[in-house]
């Protein structure tokens, strides 16, 4: 540090004059401080000092990404926007689950923030939910159900004959000698009686999203602890299904449906097709809903392999989508519906994962 300050600030130092001390030493300091931003200034304009933030190594986000589970592709997209938002540890984002989620979270704004066109915006975020999505494959890919005694009681099921007739219901109570669940009611809320020993198919899903399915045979409508249950026979072979290609959440949103008629006519040798929208809305309500499809209560059913409009809002304002009824089921109070999106706007979808993975 240069001497001149310090030369310059003895000219007030007197010593037999308490005050002038005090001077001297408020001057000096200021001197000080002038001289070391003076040489701060200095070095960073030679080029002595970078201006740059530091971050994490070229190539470490990536291998990191790479250890995680995440494709080449993947590792470079998410590398991509680590830099964007200055990430300087890999270890700060994969570190746990919800690290991760708060980095894409924080990715997602990036982009909603800095895109260059909404078109692109929604592009980005739909590669950002596509690795969100298989994510999510990979989580759910845990301890898997191999016998029905593992099953916890008000587990959600499916009743399927040999008819294909659905029928939702609820475990109950399981024990060792059987699987006591919900009887499946009739069109009249009259519970079904299954012939002992006739055949029936259990679907359901466990905790993590991962579907199952077993076949049982009924035990008959039995009393237990003052309530009339569906008794089933244990399997321990239950079958995992094709693991859900998209996360679910849970709602209680409202909604409705129109029917759709789809009509397909010849004109000079090729089949032209038409839609109609019936007009009468049809109210609902979702009760999941993912960016393959939704789930719906509904006093007024669809059939199966139908196609509707749907009209839901998720906050946003009220969207569309059309859909195929892929799965009906009795309640006590309506039928539930499984639809299948068949057309539905990408910007749409965006705001599904959006509200599904809690960025909204």
């Amino acid at each position: 540090m240069p001497v001149w300050p310090a030369l310059l600030a003895q000219t007030y130092w007197k010593q037999s004059n308490p005050e002038d001390s005090r001077i001297f030493l408020i001057v000096l300091g200021a001197l000080v401080a002038v001289a070391l931003v003076y040489s701060l200034i200095k070095k960073l304009s030679s080029g002595t000092i970078s201006s740059r933030v530091p971050g994490f190594r070229s190539g470490t986000f990536r291998r990191k990404a790479l250890d995680v589970g995440f494709s080449d592709a993947e590792a470079d997209f998410l590398e991509h926007y680590a830099r964007k938002l200055g990430v300087q540890n890999p270890q700060s984002v994969f570190g746990t689950r919800q690290q991760l989620d708060s980095f894409i979270k924080a990715t997602f704004r990036y982009i909603d923030r800095h895109a260059e066109t909404e078109e692109s915006a929604e592009d980005l975020k739909g590669r950002l939910f596509a690795i969100r999505e298989a994510l999510s494959l990979r989580i759910n890919s845990g301890a898997a159900i191999r016998s029905s005694r593992q099953l916890k009681a008000r587990t959600p099921i499916s009743l399927v004959t040999n008819k294909e007739a659905h029928y939702a219901s609820l475990i109950v109570f399981n024990e060792p000698r059987a699987l006591y669940v919900e009887p499946a009611l009739d069109a009249f809320g009259v519970p079904i009686r299954f012939p002992r020993g006739s055949k029936l198919t259990v679907f359901f899903y466990a905790g993590n999203h991962v579907g199952y399915n077993f076949h049982t045979r009924s035990g008959g409508l039995v009393n237990l602890d003052g309530r009339q249950l569906l008794a089933l026979s244990h399997n321990d072979s239950v079958k995992q299904l094709p693991s859900r290609r998209h996360q679910r959440r849970e709602a209680r949103l409202s909604g409705r449906f129109y029917l759709v008629h789809v009509h397909a006519a010849r004109d000079r040798g090729k089949v032209v097709k038409s839609v109609q929208v019936e007009k009468a809305a049809v109210p609902s309500i979702i009760t999941d809903v993912s960016a393959g499809g939704l789930s719906m209560q509904t006093m007024s059913p669809a059939n199966v392999g139908e196609f509707v409009k749907i009209e839901f809002d998720l906050g946003a304002g009220t969207r569309w989508a059309y859909a195929s009824v892929v799965r009906a089921s009795r309640l006590r109070s309506g039928t539930s519906l499984h639809l299948k999106f068949v057309k539905i706007p990408r910007k749409t979808v965006n705001e599904i994962l959006s509200y599904v993975y809690g960025f909204e």
